[in-house]
């Protein structure tokens, strides 16, 4: 039988003899292979072994790219403010808040120049923080925060503009800045509420703050105050008569007829009339002098809560009777009259007092809330 003849088309007649395995061989089986293939004069398997796709060369860029790249590397979030924020609400809250109860208490009581001045205070340290404020960068999720303790300082500031020093204050004033007061601790507590923590001390510069209203009494030279109806006696300027001096009454109107005209106190305003009563109570000592001269109108002054108020001028006679005014007075002769006083219309007399400058550094003073 005839053995067929291979395919010299077929290329596995033509090609070189090969390995193959696939198996992995170490180095020395690789050289033993390469000797006995030289010595038996078989050529070398010259076959490209397969090897792993060598990784991607790196892409330098170009100008535009590494410029890009520069920009990202240096692009750093903002410096906000967000923590001075913090610290500058948790810092001046309470002294803020302390401020305005004393000023609302001070206006509640009408005591005038307690009110102008813890207005001033306030005024002052709330545009300051305005200042503080205006240079902090803050991010926007801080925003709500920042607007509410703005609207809160520009109430508090406000406030304070109402209530000048120096100035009477009317109803209308009253009014107003106790709803700024109002509207600035409404904003206040609502800044204060959203920030991570409360605050965590009590500044000192407000630990001294009193919300007392102070009672300043000059004292007579008996070091006590006297009552209504109560006499106090001294003697003239000459040392040769004895005078009486007695604070009958007092009470608020708010009008009275002058000349045919109604005089009508202002909005939150009320009159304060006294009555006074002056006597030359006889002759002493060795002196000829009998006559005495009652004191002057100016030199009456209320108080109320440190706010020293002065009368005002009448004419001889109002609907009210006659008018006090300094006059001489013969020996046992009196005068009788009203000293009228411009006055905050919710004074209370309990806390009110008439010093009496009678010269020589002689000021007796009556409380106008007690009588005998």
């Amino acid at each position: 039988m005839t053995q067929a003849s291979p395919d010299v088309d077929d290329p596995a007649t033509n090609q070189p003899e090969i390995l193959q395995s696939t198996t992995p061989r170490n180095l020395s089986t690789v050289v033993i292979e390469i000797k006995d293939r030289l010595s038996t004069g078989r050529p070398l398997n010259t076959t490209t072994t397969p090897v792993p796709e060598a990784a991607a060369e790196p892409v330098v860029p170009d100008g535009s790219e590494t410029a890009q790249s520069d920009e990202n590397m240096t692009l750093t979030a903002p410096d906000y403010d967000d923590d001075e924020l913090s610290a500058l609400i948790e810092t001046s809250s309470v002294s803020l808040m302390l401020l305005a109860m004393q000023n609302a208490y001070a206006l509640y009581t009408w005591d005038e120049a307690s009110a102008a001045k813890s207005a001033a205070t306030l005024q002052g340290h709330s545009q300051d923080l305005l200042n503080d404020l205006a240079g902090l960068n803050i991010p926007d999720e801080q925003e709500d925060v920042k607007t509410a303790f703005t609207l809160a300082l520009e109430s508090y500031v406000t406030a304070g503009e109402t209530v000048q020093e120096d100035a009477s204050l009317n109803r209308s004033q009253i009014n107003t800045a106790l709803l700024e007061l109002r509207r600035g601790s409404k904003y206040l507590r609502e800044a204060f509420e959203n920030l991570d923590h409360p605050t965590p001390y009590v500044p000192q510069e407000i630990t001294a703050v009193n919300l007392s209203v102070s009672r300043s009494y000059v004292d007579s030279t008996t070091g006590e105050e006297l009552m209504l109806l109560q006499r106090y006696v001294y003697d003239d300027l000459n040392h040769a008569n004895d005078i009486s001096l007695i604070l009958k009454s007092a009470r608020e109107i708010h009008t009275y007829y002058q000349d045919g005209q109604a005089v009508v106190a202002e909005p939150g305003r009320a009159f304060l009339l006294v009555e006074v009563k002056v006597t030359n109570l006889g002759h002493k000592g060795d002196s000829r002098v009998y006559t005495i001269r009652t004191p002057e109108v100016s030199a009456f002054t209320l108080d109320y809560h440190g706010t020293a108020y002065t009368p005002i001028q009448l004419p001889s006679r109002t609907s009210l009777g006659e008018s006090y005014c300094a006059t001489t007075l013969e020996r046992y002769g009196n005068k009788d009259g009203y000293i009228i006083f411009d006055v905050p219309e919710a004074l209370a007399l309990s806390d009110c007092t008439v010093e009496v400058n009678l010269g020589s550094g002689i000021s007796p003073v009556w409380m106008l809330g007690r009588a005998l």
